[in-house]
């Protein structure tokens, strides 16, 4: 291990904590689909103020900059 880290010249703690963060699930990997439901739902005219909202009546709470910027994120206008 230690070979292929000095042929790579990478530090161990940046090996470490790649292979750590791949392991994990996307943060909103949850929402971004409740979004898309939404929003096709909704024949694609809800946009994140509206989408922020029926996220709260769907008991999920996240900020609308969130929403934005998950909206941005998926091609979604």
């Amino acid at each position: 291990m230690k070979a292929l880290l000095q042929l790579a010249g990478l530090p161990r703690s940046t090996f470490y904590y790649y292979l750590h963060r791949s392991q994990n699930p996307a943060k909103y990997q949850m929402v971004k689909e409740q979004i898309i439901t939404i929003f096709n739902e909704n024949k694609k005219r809800y946009g994140y103020r509206r989408i922020t909202q029926e996220l709260h009546n769907n008991d999920i709470c996240v900020n609308h900059k969130t929403v934005q910027k998950l909206m941005k994120q998926l091609g979604l206008v």
